[in-house]
């Protein structure tokens, strides 16, 4: 490593293979990096990212996840690429693998701010080494990542500022629901009926968790007309490195009311087109009341909508919900599910719950935070999913209730064999940290506490590591 190479923001880079020595560093950068560092690299990204699986069709190579692991030990931080590769003497037909590029810890913030180019320049190297089975080959597609890396990290202005900035906006018409769905999901219920129309722009922060390494910033966009004008008109300020959208619908409006709010969409997503911007969109067909769920009409809005919103979203992430104040887990879904876009670890933790789902026999999971903000799910099927999805916010009531009044044992379930002698859903409080989770299991075929207790001290150190990095 040359004197200006140590001083580059960029520390190392390991491949690592999982083969018959167990998860191996094929090849590294630099050439003198610590022998136990590689060993601590190869270890944890495999272990974490395989589990117990085993590969059973080498030709499928479309499995990979991505994401941010720390490395406390080492004072670094990992962006970890897993991937497959195709070896008839593996087991399963399929060698596990994963790239990791290494940077000091306080400088994570640059893997956040570079995210899209840096996963571009993995998952072309990922391919590369799919393709070729020559050690030599590795070494030279592993240089090719390196010097990539360095020549776009050394283009970058500040690629070194501390803490991730998160630019989330919401947007819609005029009484369509924008602050009321912000203060419900705070629960300051005695506030919507205070609400005002929004003048300009109001903005709030979000913490998802304690010492997060990120700085969110919510943008409640006035949807008067002379304020949707302004915005439109100075998308340079408004739409320029957002992060996250959320636009919200009032289902229970007029058609033409609809049709003004789907060509306001179509007009924000132009602009965003034009700033080369394409960050998620969450869709809220807000006022989606309870007692209107059966109407002929509403239903006939809700597709009205759903067509104008997909007909005109080329080549950006669109998902729709259906909210209400008046049903508050169709608020959080729809916000714990746009928060967990911006987390690198999103395929992770889903990942970590199926293992965790395997050995409990659990049919679906969902953990939660403190505020009741879903940090990822895991359904083995779709009617585990429905099940759980109507269940749930009963149990997180009925959890509160119990610990309320002093209800609770030890081992903090709230309910079990509620449906039948075969289906049992619990709710756990889990230690992660310093942070208190909560995790919903949905389980047909009951293994008893005792094993679910047995798995929860390896989930809940792997956590850990997620957590740091969840957004």
């Amino acid at each position: 490593m040359t004197e200006q190479e140590k001083k580059h923001i960029i520390k190392s880079i390991v491949l690592s293979v999982f083969d018959e020595e167990g998860p191996t560093p094929k090849v590294y950068w630099p050439d003198d990096m610590d022998e136990s560092a590689r060993l601590i690299i190869a270890m944890k990204t495999i272990s974490l990212l395989m589990g117990d699986e085993i590969y059973q069709d080498g030709d499928d190579l479309n499995i990979n996840y991505f994401g941010i692991l720390p490395f406390p030990d080492l004072k670094l931080s990992g962006l970890t690429y897993f991937f497959l590769i195709a070896d008839e003497k593996a087991r399963g037909n399929a060698m596990a693998a994963t790239i990791t590029v290494l940077i000091d810890d306080e400088n994570k913030n640059f893997f956040h701010e570079n995210m899209k180019y840096l996963r571009a320049i993995l998952e072309k190297g990922a391919t590369q080494i799919q393709n070729t089975k020559e050690l030599n080959e590795y070494k030279k597609i592993i240089n090719e990542i390196r010097e990539h890396l360095i020549a776009f990290s050394s283009d970058l202005k500040d690629p070194f500022s501390v803490k991730r900035k998160i630019k989330i906006i919401f947007v819609g018409l005029d009484r369509a629901g924008k602050t009321s769905f912000l203060l419900a999901i705070k629960k300051k219920y005695s506030e919507i009926i205070k609400t005002l129309p929004t003048k300009g722009v109001e903005r709030s922060e979000e913490t998802i968790f304690e010492d997060q390494n990120s700085q969110m910033t919510l943008w409640d966009l006035g949807g008067q007309k002379r304020y949707r004008e302004k915005y439109l008109e100075q998308s340079k300020y408004y739409l320029y490195n957002v992060d996250l959208l959320f636009y919200i619908i009032d289902i229970q409006d007029s058609k033409e009311r609809l049709d003004e709010s789907i060509d306001l969409f179509i007009r924000i997503i132009k602009s965003l087109r034009e700033l080369d911007e394409f960050p998620p969109v969450i869709v809220c067909l807000n006022k989606y009341d309870p007692d209107l769920k059966l109407s002929e009409e509403i239903i006939k809005k809700v597709q009205y909508a759903t067509n104008g919103i997909n007909k005109n979203s080329d080549k950006f992430f669109i998902k729709i919900f259906r909210t209400s104040i008046f049903d508050y887990w169709s608020l959080i879904s729809a916000y714990s599910f746009g928060l967990s876009q911006l987390s690198p670890n999103r395929e992770f933790f889903k990942k970590q719950l199926k293992f965790f789902a395997d050995k409990t026999n659990a049919d679906a999971l969902l953990l939660l935070n403190e505020n009741g903000i879903i940090l990822a799910n895991y359904s083995k099927d779709e009617v585990s999913r429905r099940v759980f999805e109507i269940s749930a916010p009963h149990f997180q009531t009925l959890y509160k209730t119990f610990k309320e009044f002093k209800l609770l044992k030890e081992d903090f379930i709230v309910s079990s064999d509620i449906t039948s002698e075969s289906k049992n859903i619990i709710f756990k409080k889990i230690k992660v940290g310093k942070f208190n989770l909560f995790l919903l299991l949905f389980i047909e075929k009951f293994v008893g506490m005792e094993k679910i207790d047995n798995c929860l001290p390896e989930f809940s150190k792997t956590l850990i590591d997620l957590i740091s990095s969840y957004i």
